[in-house]
Formats: C-alpha cells, structure tokens, sequence
C-alpha cells in the first residue's frame, strides 16, 4: 500500500470522524520522527519536527480499532490460542474507549506477548498498562509487518533505529526496547509516580496535538493488563509469597489478600478494589496460632496452608478471585513452612518438624495432591524459605537455632539435589531475587542481619553483614524497578534497607517504625510496597504512597488479632 493512498484513508476517516484539521496536519508533511536512536537519543524537551517523516504511529489511532488491511505479523509464534479467545469475549464489555468490542483472540495474543516480557524483565503490571495503553494507540494492538509511516513497524510502531526488521516484529524485544526507553528517561523508576499516559508520549514522542490519546486509553490499559498478568507465564518464574504469622497475595484481578493467625484461628482480609482499601477482618477458623503460607494455583485461584504444632490445614478459592472453600486437613502438626511453584504451574509445599524437612505437591496444575515425602534429612524444627531460580527450578532454604541448609531441584519440575551446608545457625531468614535472576538470601541473629547472593546460576558470594537490628523477624518485596527491599522487625523497632538501584549495593538502614512481633510484605497491583507487622494489639500496615514514599502506620482496617 503505498503511503499516499495511506494518507487519504486518513483524511477520509479523520473527516467523518469530525476531526478534518487534525487529519489534515497528519497530510502534511510536518508529523514528529517519534524516535530517535537509543544511541543517541533526542531529548524528551525538544522533540523536533523531521519533514517528510510521519510519527511512527499515533496517525493509525484514527483507523479505527480494527486497522488498516495492512500484513500482521504472529505475536506469539504459536498463534493465538483457544484461552486467547475467551479472554477477549470477557474483555470486550469491560472496556470503553478505542478497543471495546473489538478485541479478538489475535489482539489479545499481542497484549498477552507485551504483558509477560513486562512480566519477565521483573516489572509490574502498571508497566505492562503503560506498554498495553501504547500499543492501543500505535497499533490497536496489531503487529504491522509492512511499514507505512516512514519506517515503523510493529506494535509500537518502531523506526529502524530501534532495531532489525524481524526484533522490532518481535514483541518481546519491542518491549524490552520502549523500557530501556522509559527507564533512560525516568531513572530509578520514577515512572511509577507518572501518568500513564505521560509515559507513553514522552517516549513515543508524538506532536503536542496527540498528546491526549494514550490517556485516553490508560483505564482499559489497566484492565487488560490486570486481566492478563494472571494467566501470563512464559519463560518467567512465578515467584513465591513469603511465610509466617501474617501473609499476603494477590488474587487474580490485583487485589491484594491478607490473613493473620491469631490465638483462635485465622483471619482474612482483602483490598475490596485493586490498590484500594481494606475489608473488615472475617474470622476464618483454622488451626490455632498457626504458621500461615499463601500460593497461587495455576487457574489463578489462591490457597492458604495453616500449620500448627498439631494439625496442617489448608482452603483455597472455589472460583478465580471467588469466595473461600472451608478448610481441609492437609497432614499433622511441625514447625514451620513455605509454598512455591514449580515451573509449570504447581504447587509444591514445605514443612519442617522435629526430624527434618519434608514436602507434598500438586501432581497436575490446580489438582490433586501426592503423600508427604521426606527431602532426606534438613535442619529439625527449621524456618523455610523458597524462592525460585531464573530457569524456573525451586530452591529451598532451611535454618535452625545451629544451623543452615540448602536444597534445590536438580532440573525443572524434576527431583532434588542433597541438603548441602549454607551456612551457621540464626534466627531467621528470606529469599529474594535480583532483576537479572540471580537469588539473595537474608538471615538474621544476635549481631544483626546478614545476605548472602548467588555470583552465577551455580555458585554463591560468602556471607556479608548488613548491620541491622538483632534477632529481628525478615520480609522483604521489590520496588516496581527490581530493586529488593529489606524488611526487619524485633521486640523494639522496624527497619529498613533496600538496594540503591536493581542489582546493586544496600543503603544504610533506616528507622522503619516501633517493635512488633512479625512483618510481611508484598506488592500492590501498581508495584507499590505494602508491609504487614503484628503486635499483642494486632495487625498494621504501611504503604508507599509513591516510588520511594511511606505512609504512616496504620491499623489494617481494624486491629485485627493479637499476636504475640
């Protein structure tokens, strides 16, 4: 199709459209080169005009949501899949502005590609809103493979600059390419306190004019981004949420869950909207005074286990971000625990007591359960800690008063290594990631708190002090740019330290609040961190009400249950 009949659909289009002189200055040869080589980029303040060189996109917002008969390229190699047609019937009612109605299995496959390397590169879902609300725009989500202005192609419509024909058609590299992009204009990921559509047309660069359209696609961004991050697994490994007293995860839509273990039984209270405000505490039952762990199914649904030194409980939800079964047993009492996912989706569980480490897992996604099985030895009465490693297979983390282990898994979904030694006793531990994969560990104990990280996929640096507070309770999250946040909690104060940028050194600590009794943390839908600590008093929470931002504490709703 050549570019000047390309021009007068434009012109057609805009003019029914009631929009005659905003099409005729797309006519003319005045549109903004959108990009500039990420060698040597144009600065964001002065976007110059290139005559003869249409903006490599933004012009198509006008094409209406099914574009122009121009050839597409496959987004995920495989074509869309039967799952990619359900989910946009689901999503064409939900949305209302370029998109409603016209989301089909294609589409959805594209914004399923962009959304899981926004997954992958350890970003959050307001990320991928950012990527989805671009591409509506740019593309309405289609993956041009002929270039119509100037040289753009793709979903975000990317000059030759950005890379060779067959990366710019690819939508992983697309993605990863508009992030290197943002993240060169707002360091430290400062993005998170802009716009969406801010974002998107400071890195797309459009004239002054356009400068309104990706905003008016950021709410259905958001809901396909929320709709899709669940059901996105790829490459990525699905990381695991932390255990203890209190616990947090997010069910399927973002809102975040949290239960507590009180002297009665468990407690449960959730976000009645995705970054929102809280429920009231629903009492639970359960087992009493319980170590508590949460993890997500492969379908999407929760399940929370609930080990007490007598009874191993666990419920799940019966729907997808639905309502709660009552609980089942799941074996006897023990110590402590963790949950994780295998690479393919199911659950795998941990569980320390008296002679050692022993685990159970799903035999398929979301499915049935195989018998207890010893891991063939471990710490006794050890705390737990599993995280996953960059090519999906779990490791696991075991600490006693006089000891420390290490168990892995010898392949992906497969069997497990032998406990090697990790270290000396301590108090307790967390297991985190840093944004290129690699895992890091953190122990506490009567000096303060210490880490440990992996130097390569196989081999380990020597243990580091951190300074911090003593004998202190763990948690940590990562900030919406992968740097890993550090949590620390004992009888007296809360502390804080955190990486200065992804995969770097750890600042000083600092003062995070009074003492308490065990603190959790996890992410909101939009990346912000939310931290969790209990008390004799009860449960409260802190929240970033920016990048680097803390609220103050707060009671969780109410007080919630006491523990000690």
């Amino acid at each position: 199709m050549a570019i000047t009949h390309v021009r007068r659909v434009f012109t057609r289009l805009a003019f029914v459209a009631g929009t005659w002189a905003l099409a005729v200055g797309m006519t003319a040869s005045v549109a903004v080169a959108a990009h500039a080589p990420v060698s040597a980029p144009v600065p964001v303040t002065t976007p110059a005009p290139v005559p003869g060189k249409e903006h490599s996109g933004v012009s198509r917002y006008f094409s209406g949501p099914q574009g122009f008969a121009i050839p597409t390229a496959p987004c995920d190699p495989a074509g869309p899949s039967a799952a990619d047609g359900i989910m946009a019937d689901q999503l064409n009612p939900q949305l209302h502005a370029k998109m409603a109605g016209y989301m089909d299995a294609y589409k959805v496959s594209c914004a399923r590609m962009v959304t899981q390397a926004v997954k992958d590169r350890g970003l959050n879902q307001r990320a991928a809103a950012i990527a989805i609300a671009t591409i509506i725009v740019e593309s309405s989500v289609n993956n041009y493979a002929q270039a119509v202005d100037y040289t753009s192609l793709g979903l975000f419509q990317q000059q030759d600059w950005w890379g060779t024909r067959e990366e710019r058609l690819n939508p992983a590299h697309a993605t990863n390419a508009f992030f290197d992009e943002v993240e060169r204009m707002y360091p430290g990921g400062s993005w998170n306190n802009e716009a969406i559509g801010e974002v998107c047309w400071h890195v797309q660069r459009p004239r002054e004019d356009l400068r309104g359209l990706y905003a008016i696609e950021a709410d259905d961004a958001v809901i396909m981004a929320n709709a899709l991050w669940s059901g996105t697994s790829g490459t990525g490994p699905k990381h695991p949420y932390g255990a203890g007293r209190v616990v947090s995860g997010r069910s399927a839509d973002g809102r975040l869950e949290a239960f507590a273990a009180g002297t009665d039984g468990v407690y449960h209270s959730w976000q009645t909207a995705v970054n929102g405000a809280w429920s009231q505490w629903r009492f639970e039952g359960g087992p009493r005074n319980a170590q508590l762990s949460i993890a997500a199914n492969a379908d999407g649904r929760l399940e929370v286990f609930a080990l007490s030194d007598t009874t191993f409980d666990h419920m799940w939800q019966t729907g997808v971000n639905g309502s709660w079964s009552t609980w089942a047993n799941f074996g006897g009492g023990g110590h402590r625990l963790a949950t994780g996912n295998n690479a393919d989706g199911r659950i795998e569980v941990f569980a320390s007591n008296s002679n050692g480490v022993f685990h159970r897992w799903q035999t398929a996604p979301s499915g049935n359960w195989a018998n207890w099985e010893g891991t063939g030895g471990g710490p006794a009465t050890s705390r737990l800690a599993l995280e996953t490693a960059p090519d999906g297979r779990l490791e696991v983390f075991a600490l006693s008063d006089t000891t420390f282990q290490h168990l892995y898994q010898t392949g992906v979904n497969g069997g497990w290594s032998s406990w090697e030694n990790f270290g000396g006793g301590g108090h307790d531990l967390t297991a985190s990631y840093n944004q290129d994969g690699r895992l890091e560990v953190f122990a506490s104990n009567s000096t303060g708190v210490f880490h440990r990280w992996q130097t390569s996929p196989t081999s380990w640096s020597e243990w580091t002090g951190m300074g911090g507070i003593s004998n202190a309770e763990l948690t940590h999250s990562r900030s919406a740019d992968g740097r890993v946040e550090v949590f620390a909690i004992n009888a007296t104060a809360a502390s804080h330290a955190w990486q200065t940028r992804p995969n770097a050194p750890y600042s000083e600590w600092e003062t995070f609040g009074g003492g308490g009794t065990e603190i959790a943390a996890g992410n909101d839908a939009d990346g912000r961190i939310e931290v969790f600590a209990t008390s004799s008093a009860g449960v409260y929470h802190k929240w970033q009400t920016g990048f680097a931002t803390w609220s103050a504490w707060a009671w969780l709703n109410n007080s919630g249950p006491a523990i000690n």
